[in-house]
């Protein structure tokens, strides 16, 4: 049995990230020889190579890429395990996962008003896509997770909470639904039901120049280099961006589901937080 240093993992994901061991040495304030150090030792433990190495060019192995699921669970559960033991006896912890384009549109109130309704309630926040928050919220290392598609799983409770008012907006004025093409089009990822009304609606955009994972990046492209996307159409108006809705599209609604595991349900004051939660997003 091997003593495993939470370190050792921490490097491993992040030169899968980087894929360059000099940038892993500078985001972990280490030399290179202390990264390729700490892979060695990794590798040495599990017995497998963890990364094909090329000239200018690192690969994950097949060991490597099923080695990375298990070394974030560890990692996320160590981190809120060493959170969890911090906070004084009468303080509990809640861990909120949601896309970040949900985040920007709708929930970044939520940690806010979870925190002003308990006082003893300390929260983190994360940015994950939707099968990462089910995948959390049934491994137990994500208390509440936000999507679009509502999900099928028997120990996972879900409840409709929000909706989104989605237009498209075009960069220039007096553009028309047919106006619409792939090299001027945006793609924003707003979940599996959104994508079946957009096969629906615009059949002729299969591979858009830009498939964005929040809606800020597509504002910023709109306004850099022109062109079309579905966006809420609170935040557009309330932010007053240089944008301008096409009348004659059709406008789409995302509803937004509140997860979490059916276990909470005995969790003491879990009631408070979910009626919260209802509160600040309805």
């Amino acid at each position: 049995m091997y003593n495993l240093d939470i370190s050792l993992l921490r490097t491993f994901l992040d030169v899968n990230k980087t894929r360059h061991f000099g940038k892993t040495a500078e985001n972990l304030y280490l030399t290179q020889s202390a990264v390729s150090a700490r892979i060695k030792q990794l590798e040495d433990i599990l017995g497998v190579p963890l990364f094909q190495r090329f000239r200018n060019n690192i690969q994950l192995t097949p060991q490597g890429e099923r080695l990375v699921h298990h070394a974030e669970l560890i990692l996320n559960s160590w981190t809120q395990a060493v959170q969890d033991v911090s906070l004084p006896e009468s303080v509990s912890q809640l861990v909120i996962g949601a896309p970040q384009s949900l985040w920007e549109a709708k929930l970044a109130i939520l940690p806010i008003r979870l925190i002003e309704s308990n006082n003893d309630l300390h929260t983190r926040t994360e940015s994950l896509d939707s099968k990462s928050i089910l995948r959390r919220i049934q491994e137990r290392t994500l208390d509440i997770g936000f999507v679009f598609d509502p999900p099928k799983i028997d120990e996972v409770n879900s409840e409709h909470i929000t909706t989104i008012e989605l237009k498209l907006y075009s960069s220039s004025k007096m553009r028309s639904f047919n106006d619409v093409e792939e090299n001027h089009y945006v793609m924003v990822d707003w979940g599996q039901g959104f994508s079946a009304l957009h096969a629906k609606h615009l059949p002729q955009i299969r591979s858009p120049r830009l498939h964005a994972n929040d809606w800020l990046m597509a504002v910023e492209y709109l306004n850099q280099v022109g062109g079309f996307a579905f966006l809420p159409t609170s935040l557009v108006e309330s932010h007053q961006y240089e944008l301008f809705p096409v009348e004659d599209a059709p406008s789409m609604e995302r509803e937004v589901y509140m997860c979490f595991h059916r276990s909470l349900e005995s969790r003491p004051g879990w009631d408070e937080i979910i009626t919260s939660a209802r509160k600040a997003l309805t």
